[in-house]
């Protein structure tokens, strides 16, 4: 059985004014808490930060590390940056029209990285396989980040959302906000038929935040989620999840969503594929 991780956090892109502030320090807390309390080895981690952090980089590395995986393997997928949405391109996203997509650090509006190919991409996994997704971003939201001005004080919180210009060039009336229904039911916790399980930042209608705590930037989600890690180290997902969504709910409107097969929710998290 062997353990992978790969680590994507992004601070600095190319795109004026996008920066954002915890992403690479998500990346760091994160690998620790995988050596300390999960049992990767630091030659188990890959990292792509920043300027690394490549729309071919991410690809490559993500392809990585599904494709080589065996039965038995635990693999961890994280990402922490700025998320978005573009016009869907296949006809898949019937209630709002939009795919989903990943910002790299060098993102091209007219070749993003989409919420298409990381399902045509995790579905070749091999079901012996254990994978588990945390995406520390906005796929949608109803606010964005306005660029800081000049002399402003630093915002205690920003939105890891980038809103598409395209619409904006358009004069369209999409700018962020979805037009969408709340998925599966009420519930936070939603039985899929998904090969990995994923653990997102928010709801459809929410944003993630990057924001100053206990002294350091950091992604809200990650910070919670890997007190929880610490804290209940055989935690289930279900279990991890809640006690995340605890911590969130002191300071934070974003409500984290779990989704994958209901039997490996009741698993513990980062264990092998039962």
């Amino acid at each position: 059985m062997a353990k992978r991780a790969l680590l994507i956090g992004i601070n600095e892109y190319a795109l004026p004014g996008a920066n954002l502030r915890g992403c690479v320090n998500d990346v760091h807390s994160m690998a620790s808490a995988l050596t300390d309390v999960y049992g990767f080895s630091p030659s188990d981690i890959t990292t792509l930060l920043d300027e690394e952090a490549t729309k071919t980089a991410m690809m490559a590395a993500i392809s990585d590390l599904v494709d080589a995986a065996a039965p038995g393997d635990v693999l961890y997928l994280h990402y922490s940056g700025h998320g978005s949405n573009v016009p869907d391109s296949n006809g898949d996203e019937v209630t709002d029209d939009r795919d989903e997509i990943l910002c790299p650090h060098d993102l091209d509006w007219n070749d993003p990285l989409t919420d298409d190919w990381l399902r045509t991409t995790f579905d070749r996994l091999d079901p012996g396989a254990s994978l588990t997704v945390v995406m520390d971003c906005c796929h949608s939201g109803s606010n964005t980040r306005e660029p800081p001005r000049p002399g402003a004080p630093e915002p205690e919180v920003i939105s890891r959302f980038l809103p598409n210009p395209h619409d904006e060039r358009s004069g369209g009336s999409f700018t962020g906000a979805p037009r969408r229904r709340r998925r599966r039911g009420a519930s936070d916790v939603h039985d899929v038929d998904l090969v990995e399980t994923l653990l997102t930042g928010c709801r459809d209608d929410q944003t993630s935040a990057d924001a100053h705590i206990d002294g350091a930037f950091a992604g809200a989600l990650t910070h919670y989620l890997v007190r929880a890690m610490r804290d209940e180290p055989d935690a289930t997902y279900r279990r991890l999840h809640a006690k995340t969504l605890a911590g969130l709910r002191n300071a934070y409107e974003q409500v984290p969503q779990l989704e994958g097969r209901s039997a490996r929710l009741d698993e513990a998290f980062l264990s092998p594929t039962a």
